[in-house]
């Protein structure tokens, strides 16, 4: 990417999504999950999913197409 501007789809791809859940009512999330594109190092109190295209990674970053990061 370019520094000050916008990523473009063409250039620049998604690497990763992440995402954090709360209970209503309650102060610690019940799922920390991060979406990489490639494999990452682990992170500390999340669970990583990897995948190998960036089609894979936002199918299922938003459509939860992948068991078992619940």
């Amino acid at each position: 990417g370019v520094p000050g501007v916008f990523p473009e789809p063409q250039h620049d791809p998604v690497i990763a999504i992440a995402a954090v859940a709360l209970r209503q009512g309650c102060r610690e999330p019940f799922l920390r999950v991060v979406f990489t594109l490639l494999p990452c190092a682990p992170l500390r109190g999340a669970t990583v999913c990897s995948f190998d295209s960036e089609r894979e990674l936002l199918q299922v970053g938003f459509w939860g197409e992948k068991p078992g990061f619940w």
